[in-house]
């Protein structure tokens, strides 16, 4: 499973300026918890999907990178919000309002991920002033998240293949959380070894050798990103005024 790794498409969303996604990526996520109206929060995330069908990216590894959460939450909210405030159609409601807010958080990061390179990332997190050794290393945490899901599958394969039963049970939650011990110590030094293997690396190629950093390329708002932004902005005040 590809999980929150950029794939390349000559689409808008991905042509656009980094800072732009940035925009409204925290305008969304903040516009979620400012408003509990269904019509609202239902738009949201249709034009959160909206963007996500403009970038063109592959249906299946959008899929892959979110289906436990659209299979999962909407049944956990639900019920959560059936137990607190009873069988009615108010508690369904809210729990379906509360499962789109977080599938908003979620689409939204992944579609940002997966637009937006590692290169621009750090780019764009620069121009913002951001001091560059967090940014790089806020860039790498989040690119490292693809390989941690490649090496915690890739020991998942290695149990199973010989015999190693993975399952949780409510009844026996010590005894099940045990089973995952032979998973998650291969897991950590796997996970050490890269960072090792990154740490090299790094050191090799003289990271912050030199106080001022060059790139070989520019970031300019250009129409389309301030079109989009301006779009985001208005999006930002209809919900504050409604």
């Amino acid at each position: 499973m590809k999980f929150y790794e950029y794939v390349h498409r000559d689409s808008f969303i991905h042509r656009l300026d980094p800072r732009a996604k940035m925009f409204w990526l925290v305008i969304f996520s903040a516009l979620v918890f400012m408003t509990s109206s269904p019509a609202i929060v239902t738009g949201i995330l249709a034009f959160t999907l909206l963007i996500g069908i403009a970038a063109k990216l592959p249906k299946e590894q959008l899929w892959h990178s979110t289906k436990i959460f659209i299979i999962f939450l909407p049944v956990a909210y639900v019920l959560l919000y059936i137990f607190l405030l009873g069988p009615n159609i108010g508690a369904i409601v809210g729990g379906l309002v509360f499962t789109a807010k977080f599938l908003v958080l979620i689409f939204a990061a992944v579609i940002f991920t997966m637009t937006t390179s590692s290169r621009d990332m750090l780019l764009a997190l620069t121009k913002m002033k951001v001091p560059y050794a967090f940014a790089f290393m806020l860039t790498i945490a989040i690119r490292f998240i693809p390989v941690i899901t490649k090496e915690i599958n890739s020991v998942i394969d290695a149990q199973r293949a010989r015999a190693y039963e993975i399952s949780f049970s409510l009844k026996h939650p010590v005894r099940s959380v045990e089973k995952f011990v032979p998973i998650l110590i291969p897991v950590l030094m796997l996970l050490l070894k890269r960072s090792h293997e990154l740490s090299l690396s790094i050191d090799s190629r003289a990271f912050r050798a030199k106080k001022k950093v060059t790139y070989s390329r520019r970031l300019r708002f250009k129409a389309g990103d301030w079109l989009f932004s301006i779009l985001v902005f208005v999006i930002l005040l209809a919900v504050i005024f409604i």
